[in-house]
């Protein structure tokens, strides 16, 4: 069994079959990599600060060649256009929807991590006929949501993901300084240390993921993500989701807990809910062979 982190983040191995591409969305061009024989079965969205690359663990551990994945660079985010101002969910669940038809995709298995897995969570309340399956990997976002709206009462309610969360802040959102800060980190590894609460094991990081987090740096888009939680009701639209649901969580991941877990459980009940042992809220690079087992059995059972 591979070890903790046991892939860089990187572009994948051409024995993947994907390719690069641009896509015209209404948020601009998405850059994406998508196969180059097949249309696309399943769909990826990654997290703040960082880029479709992200996914290349995961690709690794599932072994297999040409793969019928989708993996998107955010509008905002990677080699994707800036955004043109403060979207919302629905404005980037239009693009996301513009990206998968120029693909020549009608459904999809979605997968998405982070802010990727809360966007799924939109995408599959809103857009029921495009998504097949959900996965969101440490996206369910309640306590951070908390924390958007409401920062001085979920502070005393979630004293340790408030703490953690503003450390995501100042390094994701930050401007010029903190970015010239964070590339400095990142060139003599001190950043690793700044990654407490997001990696179970932060020495074990390698530097490839040191310097995805340099370079996925968007302080704007950033500031416009987080803003799309404002006046959230994650209650009302989460309980329009019809399709099968896996939520996946980090036993140590500080941002999205327990209370998450718990949170969900009360709009969607019959979600699939796995907690994977050794991770926090970068799981999907810490574990990836953990998750394609789960993701295998999900979209099987699905």
């Amino acid at each position: 069994m591979p070890g903790y982190f046991p892939y860089d983040v990187e572009p994948p191995p051409r024995t993947s079959g994907l390719v690069a591409d641009r896509i015209s969305t209404p948020l601009g061009r998405v850059r994406v990599l998508r196969p180059s024989t097949v249309p696309p079965t399943t769909v990826f969205l990654h997290g703040v600060s960082l880029d479709s690359a992200c996914w290349t663990p995961l690709v690794r551990a599932s072994g297999r060649d040409d793969l019928p994945w989708l993996l998107v660079d955010l509008p905002g985010f990677g080699g994707s256009d800036p955004l043109p101002g403060p979207v919302s969910l629905d404005a980037m669940s239009d693009a996301l929807l513009a990206v998968l038809d120029a693909a020549g995709t009608d459904t999809v298995d979605v997968v998405g991590h982070s802010m990727g897995g809360f966007l799924g969570l939109h995408l599959a309340a809103r857009h029921p006929d495009r998504v097949r399956s959900l996965a969101t990997l440490n996206g369910t976002y309640v306590t951070i949501l908390d924390l958007v709206n409401d920062p001085l009462r979920a502070a005393v309610r979630h004293p340790r993901t408030w703490a953690t969360y503003q450390g995501v802040r100042l390094v994701a959102g930050g401007g010029h300084l903190v970015q010239t800060a964070i590339a400095a980190g990142a060139r003599t590894g001190l950043l690793r240390w700044g990654t407490a609460g997001l990696a179970a094991r932060p020495s074990a990081l390698p530097d490839s993921l040191l310097r995805a987090l340099a370079e996925g740096g968007r302080p704007r888009s950033f500031r416009y993500a987080e803003a799309t939680g404002r006046g959230y009701d994650w209650r009302t639209t989460w309980r329009g989701i019809r399709a099968p649901v896996l939520a996946g969580f980090g036993d140590r991941d500080r941002l999205v807990t327990s209370y998450d877990a718990r949170s969900l459980r009360e709009v969607l009940p019959t979600a699939h809910q796995v907690v994977l042992g050794g991770t926090s809220h970068l799981s999907p690079m810490e574990r990836p062979d953990g998750w394609i087992t789960e993701l295998t059995r999900f979209w099987d059972r699905a």
